[in-house]
């Protein structure tokens, strides 16, 4: 039986990726995290304890399950890679170059490798005069983090060149929905919560951002993995740019007309928020001829299938006689 090794599977993005896969294809799927997933998936599961950074734990679990196919989620979000410089190195940088190391030497059977990046590569937006930004782009680091995925692609085409596995380096922008808890851009997911416990919520940033919902992402990264593909390559993650004004009016707006959902909180922008500084206004045309299936929420289904989440969430615990407490996190 095919078996499918997902890394950092207790993540928003790992979790929503073991969703998509426990309903859509027949092979065994292994989780590889520090601590097991709350909510594990249907099927057939198996989930191993380990850190990325332990190159020999890491060995003997490639060893033992012998994958034919890795999605590659273990990582350190910008702000803890911000406050632990060399935790962060050895995390996202260190580990992902070993790991393409060890794979290369000890899994010839590989068919896929699916590496996930960020459009942190490419910095701020106004550092890109064109209208779309391809995969393509100019890089433009503007944190540790985005330095630390530009050498997860170096290392992922490396990887690429040295076995001729077919290898996806697939970049992601604003992830939003239940999940979604951690980083800088988890604020648009903290508003929709705040919104369903009648509470305002100021996002810290301004300027546009490129959104993905949280089903999407988990469908983008599991259709990398399995849809049919040869080479290397880069891609963006399907999604929308809109100011993030325009979502918090959305949010506002949607909140209005859901059922249950009486005097809901306000999303709004910080007064003098500095601009978010990552990219927008990515060109997908590209993902989609590679992976043709991969779907595209639109914005404003994306946030009422949040809201209604977080409301049910709300209303299961308030019936319990316990105080909601979804906002430290919903998988």
């Amino acid at each position: 039986m095919e078996s499918i090794l997902v890394t950092g599977c207790t993540g928003c993005i790992g979790m929503s990726v073991l969703r998509y896969l426990a309903g859509k294809t027949d092979a065994k799927i292994v989780g590889f995290s520090r601590n097991p997933p709350a909510f594990p998936p249907p099927g057939d599961f198996e989930f191993i304890a380990g850190d990325v950074t332990d190159a020999c734990k890491l060995t003997e679990v490639l060893r033992t399950i012998s994958p034919q196919r890795i999605i590659h989620l273990a990582g350190l979000q910008t702000p803890d890679c911000q406050s632990t410089p060399f935790r962060g190195m050895n995390v996202n940088m260190v580990s992902t170059a070993k790991m393409f190391e060890i794979v290369a030497k000890e899994l010839p059977g590989l068919v896929r490798f699916v590496f996930a990046s960020s459009v942190a590569v490419h910095g701020p937006r106004a550092a890109h005069p064109q209208p779309k930004l391809g995969s393509d782009a100019l890089f433009c680091p503007s944190s540790l983090y985005a330095f630390w995925k530009i050498a997860g692609e170096g290392a992922a085409q490396a990887f690429h060149m040295e076995t001729k596995v077919p290898t996806v380096s697939l970049r992601l922008a604003t992830t939003y929905g239940p999940g979604r808890d951690r980083g800088m851009t988890s604020a648009p997911t903290t508003a929709l919560k705040s919104v369903v416990l009648g509470e305002d919520f100021e996002i810290p940033y301004s300027g546009q951002e490129h959104y993905h919902f949280v089903d999407d992402v988990g469908a983008g990264f599991a259709l990398a993995a399995v849809a049919p593909f040869e080479g290397y390559g880069v891609f963006h993650l399907p999604g929308e740019t809109f100011p993030i004004q325009h979502f918090c009016d959305t949010v506002n707006q949607v909140a209005q007309g859901i059922p249950g959902l009486d005097a809901p909180g306000k999303a709004m922008i910080k007064e003098g928020a500095p601009v978010v500084p990552f990219a927008s206004d990515l060109d997908h045309a590209a993902t989609i001829r590679a992976f043709p299936g991969m779907p595209l929420t639109p914005l404003g289904t994306g946030i009422r299938k949040s809201l209604e989440i977080y409301l049910e969430k709300r209303d299961s615990e308030v019936h319990g006689g316990v105080t909601p407490n979804f906002m430290v996190g919903l998988e």
